[in-house]
This record gives C-alpha cells, structure tokens and sequence, in this order.
C-alpha cells in the first residue's frame, strides 16, 4: 500500500511539473498572441485613416474656367467668335482636394477581436464541420469594410491618373500653339524691323528733296532775270511745296509718335503719351502668368506723369517694360496699361504674349524706355 501511494506521490510531482512546463510555454505564447492582436487592431485602424471616408461629388466646373481658343490666327477668323475646347466638361476637378473627411474605425476598433460570430449564450456558432463561424463575425465585416475603402481609394487614383493624362495631352497641345504665336510674333518683330527701315530711307528722301529745295531758291535768286515769265509757274511750284511740306511735318510727327509712344494718336488727334521720362515707374504687386496680367503698384512721380498733378487726366495709352531687380539687361517682358486704382496707386496691366521672355515674379521692375 505504501508503495503505491509512493508511486501516486511520484507521479503526481511528475505530473505538476510537466503541467508547470506547460503553463510556462503557454504563457508565452499567449502573451505573443496578445501582442500580435494589439499590433493588428492598432495598424487596422492607423491604416483605416489613410482611406477617404466617400467618394467626392462631381460637378461640371466649366464655367468656372476660361476655355482654350482652339481657331486659327488669321485675319478672316478676326471678326468672328472663336471656337473653343471642351477639355474643361469632362475635367474631375473634385479630385484636386487634399485633406477631405478620412474614413476612422476608432469607435469600432473592438470589433477587431471578435474573431467569431457568437450565439445568444455569447458562445461561437459552429458550422456543419463543427468550426466556430467566422464569416458575419464584427471583425470579418469591419475587414471587408476597410477592403472597400481600400479598393475605392485604388478607383480614385486610376481615375487620377487618368486626370492627368487628360491635363498632359491640354498642356501639349497649348505648347504647341504658344510656340506657334511666338513663332509669328518673331515674323512680325522682322516685318516691323523692315519697316522702319524704309521709314529710315524714306527721312533721307525727304532731307535730301529739303536740300534740293534749298537748292532750287539759290537758283530762283540767281534767275531774278526771268522771274516775270516764269512768276506763275513759280508761284504754283511754292503752293504745291509748301502743301508737301505741311505732309511731310505732319508725317514726321506722326512718325515720332509712333517711335516715342508705340501708339500714334488718339481719337482727338491728341498725343497718346506725354511727358514720360526714362526710368522705374513701379514694381510687380501680384502676377497671373496663366491668364497675362498682373498688378503694378505705381510711384508717385509715375503716377503724377501718368494723370496729371491733379489726377484728372485719364489714363494714357502707355507700354511699360519689366525686368528683374538688379539686372538692367534681364528683359522679362512689356506690359500695356489698363485700369488705375488711384487710392492704391495700383494699375491692373495685361502682359504682352508676343514679348514675354520668362514668368513674370512679384517684385520685378516696370521701367519706360525713352
């Protein structure tokens, strides 16, 4: 008897400390299985918040925008309307968002552990195999959610993608146009080249048909022997001289118009542009280089030489160049005076596409070239 109950002793210290072993591993393990589930709900709901929580409503934002002109530059599509391009109707313009309202499972992360459905005894349902049921279970639905959101933001970047493909292509084809218009401004620049050219042979013509003249009434002097028969014919010469002098004065200012100002002359006959002098009128206040205009603020004498001591005069025709501060050579390019703000001494002014060297920058320099 007493050895059995030895033998019983022995096996039950065995027992214990094989079940100690046990414990001691499983508890491990639990711990690892309590890490891992923690470490799983925590980058579940850290990744949850990358997603957006729906997607954006799309509007037709056309209006919003000015359409490309997509007509020929040619002198019979001068006078009619342009057509233009649709690229802005389809344009996902909601897409441009950042930072929307983001998906969160913050207030549903404890659905992460429950791993099985549960009966109405809170025990796992079990299926024909005799497996607890995982599929409905809180965890395998908020899984499946995540999954969507996560497939809708994968829809929303193709559709991105697309987007840009889209904005390349409008962008190639503005390019190509822009390069075009430059292309013919540069033409234009040697036509004008040309023609003062023979504005220039034309003012040597007339200083040497001037010096003729002069010539001419040395002889008159010379001839004071005929002046009776040929009296009438003289007087008929000086008539048709002096109406060609009063063309060609008027030509000359004219010219000198064009040359100083770069506009001729107003509706009145008045001189466009007046008692402007050489130098800095302004500085660039803001700039649109999409659209070609931009703010000037104005210096008082500028403003002074523009309107008049007492501000009434109206705001001439007038071209300012622009160049970067501190770079007398560094043309940027010209900008046409457009609407003047008196009480801020600031002009809204359209930028020259012909003459636009590089983008234009808040701080350049608006200067008159005499």
């Amino acid at each position: 008897m007493n050895i059995v109950l030895r033998i019983l002793v022995i096996l039950t210290l065995v027992l214990n400390g094989v079940a100690l072993w046990f414990a001691t591993a499983l508890y491990g393990k639990r711990n690892l299985l309590i890490d891992r589930n923690e470490s799983f709900r925590d980058f579940a709901v850290a990744i949850a918040k990358t997603f957006e929580a729906e997607e954006p409503v799309h509007e037709n934002t056309a209006a919003n925008h000015e359409a490309r002109d997509i007509s020929e530059v040619s002198l019979a599509a001068a006078d009619i309307t342009p057509d233009k391009s649709d690229f802005w109707e389809s344009y996902k313009e909601e897409l441009e968002k950042i930072d929307g309202k983001r998906y969160s499972i913050d207030a549903r992360k404890d659905d992460l552990d429950e791993v099985y459905v549960l009966n109405a005894e809170g025990k796992p349902e079990l299926d024909g195999r005799g497996a607890p049921v995982k599929e409905g279970a809180p965890m395998d639905v908020l899984l499946k959610e995540i999954q969507d959101k996560a497939l809708a933001q994968y829809k929303r970047l193709n559709t991105v993608r697309g987007e840009l493909t889209k904005v390349r292509t409008e962008l190639e084809s503005a390019i190509t146009e822009l390069n075009a218009v430059k292309k013919q401004g540069r033409e234009s620049l040697k036509t004008i080249a040309e023609k003062e050219e023979q504005i220039a042979g034309l003012e040597a013509d007339k200083a040497r048909l001037e010096g003729e003249v002069t010539n001419l009434k040395g002889e008159i002097t010379s001839l004071e022997e005929e002046k009776a028969t040929l009296q009438a014919d003289l007087d008929k010469a000086n008539e048709e001289l002096e109406t060609a002098k009063a063309e060609i004065a008027k030509l000359k200012e004219t010219l000198e118009k064009i040359v100083t100002t770069g506009k001729g002359t107003s509706g009145d006959g008045n001189a466009a542009v007046v008692n402007v002098t050489a130098g800095v009128k302004g500085t660039v206040a803001r700039v649109d280089n999409e659209y070609n205009f931009c703010l000037v603020t104005l210096s008082d004498e500028a403003l002074k030489e523009l309107i008049g001591e007492n501000g009434d005069r109206e705001l001439p025709e007038l071209e300012y160049l622009v160049r970067r501060p501190g770079d007398e050579n560094g043309i940027v390019g010209k900008v046409r005076l457009r609407t003047l703000t008196k009480d801020t001494k600031t002009i809204v002014c359209d930028i020259l596409a012909g003459w636009k060297q590089a983008e234009f920058q808040k701080g350049d320099e608006v200067f008159y070239l005499d």
